[in-house]
């Protein structure tokens, strides 16, 4: 059996869903969210930050990638509060890369009889104190805000889907939902998130050393115009192209490489969003035809090779922040504000140990020498 027969076996056998399997599940994710969130208003007192209705579906599940067993689907919801200005690093260096910080109206502004404790104000609910800056909204105090209002909402969930059993978990930045409907484990991540043009920043903070309280920053998303990339690709590569196919059979060697070396860094050490950008940046860089459905065994290794490149260099930079190619290419611009292609260019490796790139590397090598092996163990 050829590589490519091996790729397309293991893609039909183990690697995909079946469209309308993964379509029920997603529909049924969708309404339990929105029903949370109809909940959650009910719990929410004046002069919190307004909560909207509508979540916004990302990651794999939307944008046709996902990777059999697990059912995950990913929602932001958007919420609004007194921002007076958002904050990056290409105005202020102590931000971090790919994060912001949001300054808020000042006490004397606002004020509020919401409550963890009675007559407490916003300041004290809702934010930070940090010198310099004044009051900066907490991404820690808006993340566990939510979780608190999403919590009394597991009764209502069980009343309005009879059979179905909820629980909630920890799952920086989202909040887990875990639902058993059918037999089957759904896992549910839900983040609260805040509008900047095209992009979000979500309640997630930085977790290195910084001149700033880590509580304050919140990460950069562009998670929407990330789905807009694969709309876009359907529209710009031929019919039947292997893109999506070779990022899921990748995202399958990676996800379950633990099971042939349990000490995996290809597994533990990678992000699965190292190889969407992977494909983004092979993408933009080739000609359509390059991914032509008979290409499959050419652009994987491809992928493969710009990972263990990149790796070595320790550096994969990001699709969007720093990326001046956009600024001379609109094709793929997708909505991002110009803004953000004009900063210093964003490296996803900054904050990833030099051994964990480099035994990563090495297991790479290792999977781009012995392609055909591999495959057939996953196989077995």
């Amino acid at each position: 059996m050829s590589t490519l027969q091996l790729l397309e076996d293991l893609y039909a056998r183990k690697v995909t869903f079946s469209d309308s399997e993964l379509l029920r599940y997603r529909e049924f994710a969708e309404q339990v969210v929105l029903t949370l969130l109809q909940e959650v208003q009910k719990q929410r007192r004046d002069g919190d930050p307004v909560i909207e209705s509508k979540p916004i579906g990302t990651g794999s599940a939307f944008e046709g990638v996902k990777v059999k067993p697990e059912l995950e689907f990913d929602f932001m919801v958007p919420i609004q509060t007194n921002v007076q200005q958002i904050v990056f690093c290409d105005t202020d260096p102590h931000v971090p890369s790919r994060f912001g910080i949001v300054k808020t109206q000042q006490k004397s502004q606002l004020q509020s009889k919401s409550t963890w404790k009675k007559d407490e104000d916003f300041e004290t609910k809702f934010c930070t104190d940090a010198r310099g800056y004044g009051f900066l909204l907490s991404a820690d105090k808006i993340r566990k805000w939510f979780q608190s209002l999403s919590d009394r909402t597991l009764s209502a969930l069980e009343k309005h889907f009879p059979g179905s059993t909820f629980r909630f978990q920890q799952h920086d930045p989202a909040r887990n939902l875990l639902v058993i409907k059918d037999g089957k484990e759904l896992n549910i991540d839900i983040v609260p998130a805040i509008a900047y043009g095209n992009a979000f920043l979500v309640a997630k903070q930085c977790s290195s050393e910084i001149n700033l309280p880590n509580e304050a920053t919140w990460r950069l998303s562009f998670s929407t115009s990330e789905r807009d990339f694969f709309e876009k690709m359907k529209r710009v590569l031929p019919c039947n192209s292997c893109h999506l196919k070779c990022l899921q059979i990748l995202k399958y060697l990676r996800e379950n490489d633990d099971q042939l070396r349990p000490s995996s860094h290809f597994t533990h050490g990678l992000r699965s969003y190292y190889l969407k950008t992977a494909l983004f940046h092979l993408v933009m860089e080739s000609s359509p035809q390059a991914w032509a459905a008979g290409c499959l065994e050419q652009r994987l290794r491809e992928m493969i090779k710009y990972l263990i490149d990149r790796l070595g260099e320790g550096n994969i930079p990001h699709i969007f922040l720093g990326n001046q190619r956009h600024l001379r290419n609109p094709q793929w611009r997708l909505g991002v504000p110009l803004k953000f292609f004009r900063h210093t260019e964003a490296n996803l490796l900054e904050y990833v140990s030099k051994t964990t790139m480099e035994q990563a590397r090495l297991r790479l090598v290792q999977i781009r020498d012995n392609l055909d092996g591999i495959l057939h163990q996953h196989l077995q």
